[in-house]
C-alpha cells in the first residue's frame, strides 16, 4: 500500500463516515419518535441495506491499493461516499415526520430521488476498480453490480407498496449474501 493510497483514503473514508454517522443518526431519530410516529419496515430496511453498502464499499476500497493515482481519479472516488451521503440524508430525514408526515408518505416523496441516487452510485462503484486500472472490466462481481441498479431502477419506476416491499427485501439481501460471497476478504478482485 503506498502512502498515497492512504492519503486519499483518509479522505474518501472521512466522506463514507459522515454518510454512516447521519444514517445512524437518522434512525436513531426515527427510533426517538417512535411513539408519535408509526415506523415503516420499507425505510428501514433500506437504511439497513445502505449501512451494508457502506461497510462494504468501504472494504472494496482495498482493491485499489496499487492504483496510478491522479486527481481526476481521486475525484471520482468522491463520488461514490458522496452519493451514499445523500441516499442517507434523503431516506432518514425526520424534519417532515416532525412536521407531522407518516414515515411512508416522506418515503412515498423522496422514493424516486433516492432510487436514483442509488442507482448512480451502483454505476460509480461497477466501474471504479476498472478506471483505475485496479480490475478488469468485467470481474464475478459485475452481474451482482448490474443487479442493482436495475433494482434501484425498478424502485424508482415501481410505486406500489409491494413492489417497495420486495425491491427493499432484495436490496438488502443482495448486499448481504453478495459481501459475503464475493467480499468475503479484502482485495477479492485486485490484479
Amino acid at each position: 500500500m503506498t502512502d498515497l493510497f492512504s492519503f486519499i483514503l483518509v479522505m474518501v473514508s472521512l466522506v463514507l463516515a459522515i454518510g454512516v454517522t447521519h444514517l445512524v443518526q437518522g434512525v436513531a431519530d426515527l427510533v426517538r419518535l417512535r411513539g408519535r410516529v408509526r415506523l415503516e419496515p420499507v425505510p428501514l430496511v433500506w437504511a439497513a441495506a445502505l449501512f451494508v453498502v457502506a461497510a462494504l464499499y468501504w472494504w472494496s476500497l482495498w482493491d485499489l491499493r496499487e492504483a496510478d493515482w491522479r486527481f481526476p481519479l481521486f475525484f471520482y472516488m468522491l463520488l461514490a461516499p458522496t452519493l451514499l451521503h445523500v441516499a442517507a440524508s434523503l431516506l432518514v430525514s425526520t424534519d417532515a415526520v416532525e412536521a407531522g408526515a407518516s414515515v411512508q408518505s416522506e418515503f412515498d416523496r423522496i422514493r424516486v430521488p433516492f432510487m436514483v441516487i442509488m442507482a448512480l452510485f451502483s454505476v460509480v462503484v461497477t466501474w471504479d476498480g476498472w478506471l483505475v486500472g485496479a480490475e478488469s472490466a468485467w470481474t464475478p462481481y459485475r452481474p451482482v453490480q448490474l443487479w442493482t441498479i436495475g433494482l434501484y431502477v425498478a424502485g424508482a419506476l415501481l410505486g406500489s407498496a409491494r413492489a417497495q416491499r420486495v425491491i427493499a427485501v432484495l436490496g438488502l439481501a443482495t448486499y448481504v449474501i453478495a459481501g459475503f460471497f464475493f467480499r468475503f476478504l479484502p482485495g477479492a478482485f485486485a490484479s
